[in-house]
């Protein structure tokens, strides 16, 4: 049997998954890799353990299936970077999007630049972005900074790894701040401006195209057949766009990995209300743009109870913290969690926000802390789509994917803050699914209209239940209360906080 294989080197793990011909998912596998946080608001991991993670998880998922690889597919966190000497060694750890050390650069760039930030790179400037980052390693690390002869994004840099072809596609370009959508290149011109290198940068292809093919070094490592075609695919938000059918108007994709990412494919000459926090990214189909809301500590919320239940000498399985979290009504008595353990994208862009639980008693338990996690993810969700139609977007379907989604309360939660009908799907990997889709697409192998119809009409259906609208209502008004509120107080302390330099 013939496959694609999927690659998504996310912030905890490199996934991968190989698709039949037909659409039908034949295995998956995943291996772990871990993030350094050396200080406050750093995160940063090492290149060479997502090419280590990468070899495992292609080694076990080739053992798992009797199926020869025809095409390869790349997806990735967005927003980390790798800078590489003069002989292509990495020039010390990866920062990656949780980082957030360069708050001040940020208002600096975009004090100056936000006009055509706005007009060619779609983009409102938060310190998740490279582009800021950059101009802290040219303050803070010049040194680092002036041995880079080249720069690779996280999916481009195994996709370097595997074809020794130094590229990248649009959308993980245009997330970094650095992309121009008018002329579909790096905006040389504001780069220059900063002082920063354009000539680093790699060469920007179409994302459903062609990067290379196989090395025989990559081969012997990876057990993939040299000469098997490599296309350049797309940052994890545009391949999860794929993957969730988020490709025709109508159709929101919701996934809950560490991150939760909301996401609608619209028509290319659309464009979101920036001021809300929204993202604007190329889509993998040429003829629309992927509009996103981001939940910084989406399915990490959840991930962080376990480990503290964990750190406790009496761990719960994720099914028992859901049977203790069934226990509490809806609204979770009063209890409301902030999902902000990362900092706020949508609709606050303030990364100094931090996590809290209002509302706490002496009659609170466990299961109310669990189920209030759930909502507030959920709350941050309905603002996200709050976001979208006030840009005009029309929603018709809702599907839900990634770890959070294997959690049957939450899928229910999220139908009832949404007061819509939600589709868990069977393929919960989305972003890995949406990479092997585009690599079939790039060789010619098929269209995605072909691809999603299996896909897509497969999965637990969850409708809002009407009684627990006027307590989702309420609960919800308290919610975006102390939220505001504490958007705030973030907002008074980044205007007197120094940068995040080395201490």
């Amino acid at each position: 049997m013939k496959a694609s294989l999927g690659i998504d080197i996310g912030t905890s793990a490199v996934k991968v998954l190989l698709l039949g011909l037909d659409g039908e998912v034949l295995a998956e596998r995943a291996a772990p890799h871990p993030t350094a946080r050396p200080h406050s608001g750093w995160a940063e991991q090492v290149p060479e353990d997502w090419w280590r993670s990468t070899v495992a998880a292609v080694s076990e998922v080739k053992s798992a299936a009797d199926a020869e690889i025809v095409a390869v597919g790349l997806t990735g966190q967005l927003n980390g970077f790798v800078l590489l000497d003069s002989n292509d060694r990495p020039l010390g750890d990866a920062p990656i999007w949780l980082d957030t050390r360069a708050i001040a650069e940020t208002a600096e760039i975009d004090s100056a630049h936000a006009g055509i930030l706005r007009e060619r790179g779609v983009t409102r400037l938060s310190p998740i972005a490279v582009l800021p980052k950059l101009l802290w390693l040219a303050r803070h690390e010049p040194e680092r900074l002036s041995q880079t002869r080249s720069i690779l994004l996280v999916k481009d840099f195994v996709l370097w790894k595997l074809t020794g072809i130094k590229t990248t596609d649009p959308s993980d370009a245009a997330a970094t701040a650095m992309y121009d959508f008018e002329t579909g290149d790096w905006n040389r011109p504001l780069l220059v401006d900063l002082d920063l290198d354009p000539e680093l940068l790699p060469e920007i292809g179409a994302t459903a195209s062609i990067g290379g093919s196989v090395t025989n070094e990559a081969a012997t490592e990876t057990g993939i057949a040299a000469g098997t075609p490599v296309a350049r695919g797309a940052g994890d938000v545009t391949a999860l766009a794929v993957g969730t059918g988020a490709i025709e108007g109508g159709i929101l994709g919701i996934t809950l990995g560490t991150a939760g990412h909301v996401v609608l494919g619209q028509d290319a000459a659309r464009r979101p209300d920036l001021d809300s926090e929204l993202w604007c990214l190329p889509h993998a189909n040429p003829d629309r743009l992927a509009w996103l809301g981001l939940v910084m500590s989406g399915g990490l919320s959840l991930s962080w109870m376990h480990e503290m239940f964990a750190s406790t000498g009496k761990p719960l399985s994720y099914s028992e913290m859901e049977a203790l979290a069934a226990e509490v009504p809806p609204g979770a008595s009063g209890v409301t969690f902030l999902p902000f353990l990362e900092g706020a994208a949508t609709p606050y862009g303030e990364p100094r926000m931090r996590g809290t639980f209002n509302g706490l008693s002496p009659a609170s338990t466990a299961g109310h802390m669990l189920r209030s996690a759930m909502e507030g993810v959920a709350f941050n969700v309905r603002q996200c789509v709050e976001a979208f139609q006030a840009s005009g977007a029309e929603i018709t379907q809702v599907h839900l994917a990634e770890g959070g989604a294997r959690v049957d309360l939450w899928c229910q939660i999220v139908a009832d803050v949404l007061g819509l009908p939600v589709r868990k799907l069977e393929a919960l990997n989305t972003s890995t699914l949406g990479a092997a889709m585009i690599a079939m697409v790039a060789a010619g192998l098929a269209e995605y209209d072909d691809l999603l119809t299996p896909q897509m009409v497969q999965g637990k259906r969850f409708d809002p239940d009407p009684a627990t609208s006027p307590i989702y209502e309420a609960a919800y008004r308290r919610y975006c209360t102390e939220a505001e509120a504490a958007a705030r107080l973030a907002h008074d302390m980044n205007s007197t906080a120094p940068s995040a330099a080395k201490t």
